[in-house]
């Protein structure tokens, strides 16, 4: 029986500058607006703005700088 190798593509360079952004406008907004129900800082609502607000916008971050990316290396055949 036979094995195939993997193709090895080329690796693309991804910034993750719109993450980073994007995590820290989530984190910022859902502090804020927990700051504002709460009127206190302590870690639960530090937790909760990070895994509220910063992962999930911060997905959104990702998949733009992965089409910059792709974009600014252009479509390659792999073979």
């Amino acid at each position: 029986m036979e094995r195939k190798e993997p193709v090895i593509k080329e690796d693309i360079q991804i910034t993750y500058y719109f993450t980073a952004v994007f995590m820290a406008i989530g984190i910022a907004l859902v502090f804020y607006i927990l700051y504002q129900k709460v009127g206190k800082v302590n870690l639960f609502i530090i937790l909760l703005s990070v895994s509220a607000g910063g992962l999930p916008v911060g997905v959104i971050g990702a998949f733009i700088d992965y089409k910059f990316s792709e974009r600014r290396f252009g479509k390659r055949s792999f073979e």
